[in-house]
Order: C-alpha cells, then sequence, then structure tokens
C-alpha cells in the first residue's frame, strides 16, 4: 500500500519491497533480514520511517486479524493449549487456564 505523494528513495524501496515480502510470506523480519544478509534493526527501522511516511500502514491501523472464535471449556480449571509464534520466528507453547487466558495473549502481544 503506497502512497504516491511521498518520494522514496532506492534504499527505501528495497526495504519496503522486503517488508510486503515478509508480510505476504507470512514470515518474521527477522527472517527476511536474514535471507537478504541485512541487520534486522535497518527494517526496523525503515517499517518506522514508512509507517510515519504513511506508506505503511501504522500499528494502530492493524491488518485484518487471523484469530479465529471458538468455545470456552465451561469449567475455569481446565487449560488451553496454546501454539504460536513471536514475531523473530521463534515458536511458543503454552497450557493456559482458561482463567488467565486474556492475560496470557495480551503479555504475547505486548
Amino acid at each position: 500500500m503506497t502512497n504516491s505523494t511521498y518520494i522514496i528513495t532506492p534504499k527505501q524501496q528495497r526495504y519496503l519491497s522486503l517488508l510486503q515480502q515478509a508480510t505476504t510470506e507470512q514470515v518474521s523480519i527477522v527472517q527476511i533480514a536474514k535471507q537478504h544478509n541485512i541487520d534486522p534493526s535497518l527494517l526496523y527501522a525503515a517499517r518506522k520511517s514508512l509507517r510515519q511516511k504513511g506508506i505503511l500502514p501504522s500499528e494502530s491501523q492493524p491488518l485484518a486479524s487471523k484469530f479465529q472464535s471458538v468455545a470456552m471449556p465451561r469449567s475455569s480449571s481446565q487449560h488451553i493449549e496454546l501454539k504460536t509464534q513471536l514475531s523473530n520466528g521463534q515458536p511458543v507453547w503454552l497450557s493456559v487456564p482458561v482463567a488467565q487466558l486474556a492475560l496470557a495473549l495480551k503479555a504475547l502481544s505486548a
């Protein structure tokens, strides 16, 4: 989603392309950076700059959620098995008590 009112440098265009590739391939910025032998901090800085210019959506304009509603167990003593992947590509498996699920999801999204 580029905004034609802004001119970006060739380097910013390259970083934009890599950031879009990460989104399309559903991989982390760290993974894309490693694939292209780039310091991940450069892509994170480029993402921030491109968001500030309005070329990329800001964090307050999230993309469509990939979460799906599920029926929760009635007993609060039961646990939910939660499998996810952090933004750095690290997989995480958790067994969370039903009563603590909202807190665990909030901590993971921080």
